[in-house]
């Protein structure tokens, strides 16, 4: 999404009101604090108060902008305390007077009074700067979360590569079209052809290197162009920097059974180490009504794709290292050269907007469809990853380098059955995907913990959890807290039958999924798998999961004779639970 360098819509007014709304009865103002929305007091002087709001104000700019309320204690319980107000000696005008007296270059911040309970606020919105913005002592931030962070030259020149202000991939390389690959112009060619772009593929040499802008002004190809259209050679000498390598081991600790280094252009690149990983791959078919194709793997191949791309187009080539995959049964790394771009970070790299480092390469590779336009792949990756009941990718940063991490091991059965049977807007929800994944582990969730895994605001965290209870039907909130701004929330019984095996905390206790079944079984005397499939609106393999279960915890217990099909039969096991005339015995 392109910044907006004027005033923001009144949107923003809108935001904070929703949070506010929530302050009070447990919820403190800091707990619903975002990136782009902060709470302030007024300070002991104007000149103080002054100074703060120019350095929140100028950290916001650095970042996507954002809103500041002043006249909230951020760390107030109690809402009539938290309001704390904003005395009439404080106009609008000397505020914004204040803010532009003190910063550099000159911050003219929207403002105006809100009242709030009776109470006079005022709301102060800027929007994402054009350049870096720092207070009279030079001293420059930028948000991160809900904090602001110092902002370093060399993260500001990160921040102007990733607003599209300085592009290296567009830079001019020095080649001329004929230096280019014939085999790599041929290779673009059957990529466009195959993606519907059969009219761009028949054009000259020269006139498709030019339609797809990798063309520099001054008429030589731009270094994506090199990058996707050079061969080995011309790309080791023009630039030293690229290049990959790939690592097998059979255990996380052994030495390397396998070595694979290279410099082949970027689409090159990516088909080998895909190629290379796919041979290696585990995948488990499973069985599934209607003919629908179903299996379990180790790495998912989309995810995979999306991870390599991600290396290629989004590290930075003005920094010595390679692209390096490593691969064992227990995971799969991919890292690669430079830091995230500045205000990207682990814990929000799902929902950042996008802030391509190489912005025309990035453009481009994903015009080749090898990559999604906005955000290459993250969220690809984490949807992949859950529909097969596994764990989402872990991004980290080390010494300069980003490196995504995927679970080895297969992914779990009755998740990815369960998922599969999902209404497909449901099962394609990545928010949903994520509570549902963590609903595996966990017999509870709500607002502020689904913010994090989630890296949305509590506001919308409690959105996603009232659509999955209302208009999904998979959850419920809890009878002792669905009165609360932020309810806790649990599986609904048919959805914790349907995940069944795939739910890894302790020992259940009887719930309601359990007291149905008994109650069948205590009236017929046994339940079959159709009977489950009946009772709770299962799938066959679902039913055959939750009885299982409750095999297992001995609740139940074949019997007679059958040894498959629809005539086994399930009865009283060595724990079912008495019924309420034995209890009285």
């Amino acid at each position: 999404m392109a910044p907006s360098h004027g005033y923001p819509r009144r949107v923003d007014q809108h935001e904070a009101l929703a949070a506010l709304a929530l302050v009070g009865n447990g919820v403190t103002p800091g707990a619903v604090e975002t990136e782009t929305l902060d709470f302030q007091q007024v300070a002991d002087s104007p000149k103080a108060t002054f100074s703060l709001l120019a350095d929140t104000l100028a950290c916001f700019m650095n970042a996507r902008g954002g809103t500041v309320v002043l006249g909230v204690d951020d760390s107030a319980v109690d809402r009539s305390h938290a309001l704390k107000g904003v005395p009439e000696s404080y106009s609008v005008d000397s505020i914004r007077k204040g803010i532009f007296d003190r910063t550099r270059p000159p911050i003219t911040a929207f403002a105006h009074e809100l009242l709030v309970d009776g109470v006079r606020l005022i709301l102060l919105t800027v929007p994402e700067g054009v350049v870096p913005h720092s207070n009279t002592a030079g001293l420059s931030t930028r948000r991160q979360g809900t904090e602001c962070l110092p902002y370093s030259p060399g993260q500001q020149r990160e921040v102007m590569i990733a607003r599209g202000h300085v592009d290296w991939s567009a830079d001019a390389s020095g080649l001329d079209v004929a230096d280019l690959s014939g085999i790599e112009l041929d290779r673009l060619r059957r990529i466009l052809s195959s993606s519907g772009r059969g009219h761009s593929a028949e054009l000259p040499d020269r006139a498709l290197v030019q339609s797809l802008q990798l063309i520099a002004g001054n008429g030589s190809v731009t270094n994506a162009g090199a990058l996707l259209l050079a061969d080995e050679a011309t790309i080791d000498d023009l630039i030293p920097t690229y290049g990959y390598s790939y690592r097998f081991r059979p255990t996380a600790g052994s030495e390397a059974t396998e070595r694979m280094r290279g410099s082949r252009p970027l689409m090159a690149a990516v088909q080998a180490l895909a190629r290379i990983i796919e041979a290696r791959r585990e995948i488990l078919p499973l069985a599934v009504a209607g003919g629908v194709q179903l299996s379990l793997t180790d790495y998912p191949s989309d995810a995979v794709s999306e991870l390599i791309i991600n290396g290629f187009i989004h590290r930075s080539y003005e920094v010595g290292g390679t692209v390096d995959v490593e691969q064992s049964p227990q995971c799969l790394a991919i890292t690669s050269p430079g830091e995230l771009v500045t205000g990207v970070t682990p814990s929000n790299i799902l929902t950042y907007p996008p802030t391509p480092r190489n912005r025309l390469l990035t453009e481009t590779v994903s015009l080749l469809l090898l990559a999604e336009r906005t955000g290459p792949g993250v969220d690809r990756t984490y949807r992949e990853m859950l529909r097969v009941g596994k764990e989402p990718p872990i991004f980290e940063e080390m010494g300069g380098r980003v490196r995504a991490t995927l679970a080895g091991g297969l992914g779990n059965e009755s998740f990815a059955r369960f998922v599969n049977n999902l209404p497909a807007r449901t099962g394609r929800d990545l928010n949903a995907l994520l509570a549902l994944s963590c609903l595996r582990h966990s017999s509870s969730i709500e607002a502020v913990r689904l913010a994090t895994i989630i890296q949305r605001t509590p506001v919308e965290a409690q959105g996603v959890l009232t659509t999955m209870a209302s208009e999904y039907h998979l959850i419920e909130p809890t009878r002792r807290t669905f009165r609360r701004s932020f309810p806790t929330y649990r599986l609904r019984s048919e959805t914790l039958a349907a995940m069944s095996r795939s739910v890894t905390y302790g020992s259940r206790t009887i719930d309601d999924t359990d007291h149905k079944v008994v109650e069948h079984v205590r009236e017929y005397g046994f339940v079959t798998n159709q009977t489950i499939r009946r009772l709770f609106d299962l799938h066959v393999y679902a039913a055959r999961d939750l009885l299982t279960d409750l095999r297992e915890r001995d609740i139940l217990e074949k019997i007679g004779n059958a040894r498959g099909g629809a005539g086994v039969r399930y009865g009283p096991g060595s724990k079912f639970p008495p019924g309420k005339a034995e209890q009285s015995k």
